[in-house]
This record gives structure tokens, sequence and C-alpha cells, in this order.
């Protein structure tokens, strides 16, 4: 069993289309996340974090101390939408660059907290922006669908609980 688990994080790992990942490109998307979107977002939320902003939402209020969505959701969502390498990576570049409700992939109620982002990829190179959207694919393994459904079964036992 140990075997398969390590041959399935090895195809993951290594299959980018049958090429090898470019982990230097991973390793510079995480600077351009410091540097350039770490100002907003924040690198990972915690269900509970996630559920405590849900709820405020919910409620109509603006979720405190969180100018954007966290990273780890941001990836997910955007996996939903386009879950391959090559689909992801584009799609970030693209809106990163020229940021707009119509093309995004966020709840509605996102974009009435936090607006539409600035569009800070057009200040980037390239490079810098593949980097980044690589980074973002790879960094994170979560699925929307199994992160919201486990949201949802938080949010039932804190209501329980009441």
């Amino acid at each position: 069993m140990n075997i398969l688990k390590f041959l399935i994080i090895l195809a993951v790992l290594f299959s980018a289309y049958g090429q090898e990942v470019d982990h230097e490109a991973i390793k510079r998307g995480y600077e351009v996340f410091r540097q350039s979107c770490s100002l907003c977002h924040m690198e990972r939320a915690s269900l509970w974090e996630f559920l405590k902003a849900r709820l405020k939402v919910l409620k109509g209020e603006r979720p405190q101390n969180i100018d954007a969505p966290p990273m780890n959701l941001v990836s997910a969502r955007i996996k939903k939408f386009y879950p391959t390498e090559v689909e992801f990576v584009e799609f970030v570049k693209d809106y990163i660059t020229n940021p707009s409700r119509e093309k995004g992939v966020c709840f509605k109620a996102a974009y009435v907290f936090f607006g539409v982002m600035p569009p800070i990829g057009q200040g980037m190179s390239e490079e810098d922006k593949t980097a980044v959207a690589k980074w973002l694919y790879y960094r994170f393994s979560d699925r929307w669908d199994d992160l919201f459904r486990k949201v949802k079964e938080l949010q039932r036992q804190v209501r329980s609980e009441k």
C-alpha cells in the first residue's frame, strides 16, 4: 500500500503532460507570492478560519483581518473550473493581468467584500506570472468540493452545539 501511495505521489509531481515539474519555477513562484500577493492574500486558511469568515459573509458582515481570499482556497476554486496545469496557469496569468468579475470564478459574495483584485500581473514578467501560477497549482492539493463539504459539516456541528 505504501508503495502505491509513493507511486501516485511521484506521478502527480512529475506529470505535467509528460514533462517534469519545474521545481525552480515553483520556488520562484513562492517568492513572487511573497513579494506581490501576500500583501492581500494569506497563504492558507484552516477550515475553522474559512467557516468563521463564511458565517460572517452569510450575515452580511465583512470577514476580519482578511483582505482577499486565502491562496489555498483560491487554488482549490480555480482547479474546480480549470483542473489541468495548462488551463490553470493560463487562467491565472490572464486573470492577474486583466482581472474582472466576468472572468472570475469566485462566489458573488467574494466580490462584494473584496472587490476585483488589482491588475498586479501588468507589472510582472511572463516568467514571474508563470512561476506564481505554477506555485499556486502545485502548492495546494485541496479540492474545492471536498473543502466546501467539510466546511458545511463543520457549520452543522457548530449549529448543533448551540
